[in-house]
């Protein structure tokens, strides 16, 4: 074989290896874009099934009203009236940019104190019981008002795989609550990326208690340790993971989603894309899905 068919093998191996290697490169991108796609279409898919439905007598402002009066009674609440739940919530998008929290350091703002230790909590690992030190960050509502609250955490140094957990509420805090939530296994700094809090009313604050995590995008451990220190039935039949799916695919945000269930019981509606944040006083309580 001469030198120059040599050359010309050569070539053509390595035009081959390029284009293979744009392929693959290409290929998690496509895959990633298809993956979102699918998650939109579910949300297109969710809106057409919830347009043909025939409407809930849920949706009756005066039955809705007459619920709102029974659970006020049964939580042992102040009365308000559907008027009073329409008005809009307080949101507040606390922290301009990513902090790290080593154990013993505090970060406050006007709602919430993040205080960061290191305490020995005890989890299931490959179906043995272990007991190890992890980073806790204690978050405690220092307001004068119940609020529906999200702090994005993880360790300073990656995010951990396995940890275990407190039992908390995971969702929203009355004044002086506290949530003790493990961020990582070890002796690892705390990096806070993310707090945002939506002022809600004492029975916003009891309707968010009975959500689960999933729900709003959160892990099965941060599911499991979700524990209200008021008596609440948990909404086991709410259809969690389509929410969640909403949120993945950002037809509709965290604040959109708990701003909603603080005013609509989640054993009885279920939360729909295109609901957002009010801004402004509702019109009227229930929200229904546009026809």
């Amino acid at each position: 074989m001469t030198n120059t068919s040599l050359r010309i093998i050569a070539a053509i191996v390595l035009a081959l290896t390029l284009a293979a290697g744009l392929y693959l490169s290409g290929k998690a991108r496509r895959d990633a874009e298809q993956r979102i796609t699918d998650l939109r279409a579910g949300v297109e898919r969710s809106r057409a099934v919830a347009a043909e439905a025939p409407p809930s007598p849920e949706l009756d402002p005066r039955r809705f009203e007459q619920l709102l009066q029974e659970d006020l009674e049964r939580f042992g609440l102040t009365p308000i009236t559907a008027q009073d739940l329409a008005l809009p919530n307080a949101y507040f998008d606390e922290l301009r940019e990513p902090i790290t929290l080593g154990a013993g350091r505090t970060w406050d703002s006007p709602h919430v104190r993040i205080k960061v230790r290191l305490d020995k909590v005890a989890y299931m690992q490959r179906g043995a019981r272990v007991s190890s030190v992890h980073a806790i960050a204690r978050v405690e509502n220092v307001s004068k008002r119940p609020i529906a609250y999200s702090v994005v955490m993880r360790g300073a140094a990656g995010k951990c795989e396995v940890r275990g957990a407190r039992e908390h509420n995971a969702i929203s805090l009355a004044p002086g609550e506290s949530a003790e939530i493990v961020v990582c296994a070890g002796r690892d700094d705390v990096r806070v990326e993310k707090v945002e809090v939506l002022e809600v009313t004492e029975l916003g604050y009891w309707y968010l208690s009975q959500l689960s995590p999933l729900a709003l995008g959160r892990d099965a451990t941060t599911a499991a340790a979700h524990e209200p220190q008021v008596p609440v039935s948990g909404c086991v039949d709410l259809d969690a993971k389509t929410i969640a799916a909403y949120l993945q695919a950002g037809t509709a945000t965290w604040a959109d989603v708990v701003d909603f269930y603080s005013r609509h019981d989640c054993h009885r509606l279920q939360f729909f894309p295109g609901y957002r944040r009010a801004e402004e006083p509702l019109p009227s309580l229930p929200v229904s899905p546009p026809a």
